[in-house]
C-alpha cells in the first residue's frame, strides 16, 4: 500500500512538474543530505549515523516544503529578479523548520547552536542550489 502511494505520488509529481525538474530536485536533495550531514557531524556531534538520519529527516520535511514553494511560486529566476526574494524567504523558513527538527535529535544542545548549524548547512545547500537554477 505504501509503495503504491509513493509510486502514485511520484507519477503525479513527474506529470505535473516534468521529468527533468524532478531529476534535478532529487540530485539536489541527495547532495543536500550528504552536505548537511557533514556539517552536523562536524559542528554538533561526531556520530555519522545520527548526523545522516537527522539530515535526512530535516531534508525530507523541507524537501516537501520546497515542492510546495515550487508550485506556489513558479518563477523563472532569469526573467524575474523578485525570484531572489522568494528564494530568501524559502531559505529562512527552511532554516527555522530544520532547527526545530534538529532540536528533536539534539535535545541537550543549546538551541542557538542548533540554529547556527541549521543556518550554515542551509546556506551551503542553497549555494549548491544556485548551480541547479
Amino acid at each position: 500500500m505504501l509503495l503504491e502511494v509513493t509510486v502514485l505520488f511520484g507519477s503525479i509529481l513527474i506529470d505535473l512538474v516534468g521529468p527533468m525538474i524532478v531529476s534535478y530536485l532529487l540530485v539536489f536533495e541527495f547532495l543536500a543530505v550528504i552536505l548537511e550531514a557533514a556539517v552536523i557531524y562536524l559542528l554538533l556531534e561526531k556520530r555519522a549515523a545520527k548526523a545522516f538520519v537527522s539530515s535526512f529527516s530535516a531534508n525530507l520535511v523541507t524537501g516537501l516544503l520546497n515542492i510546495v514553494y515550487l508550485f506556489i511560486f513558479w518563477i523563472d529566476f532569469s526573467a524575474h529578479p523578485q525570484g531572489i526574494v522568494v528564494l530568501a524567504v524559502a531559505l529562512l523558513i527552511n532554516i527555522l523548520v530544520e532547527t526545530l527538527i534538529l532540536r528533536f535529535f539534539y535535545r541537550s544542545t543549546d538551541i542557538k547552536k542548533i540554529l547556527k548549524v541549521s543556518a550554515m548547512m542551509n546556506l551551503a545547500s542553497y549555494a549548491i542550489l544556485t548551480f541547479f537554477i
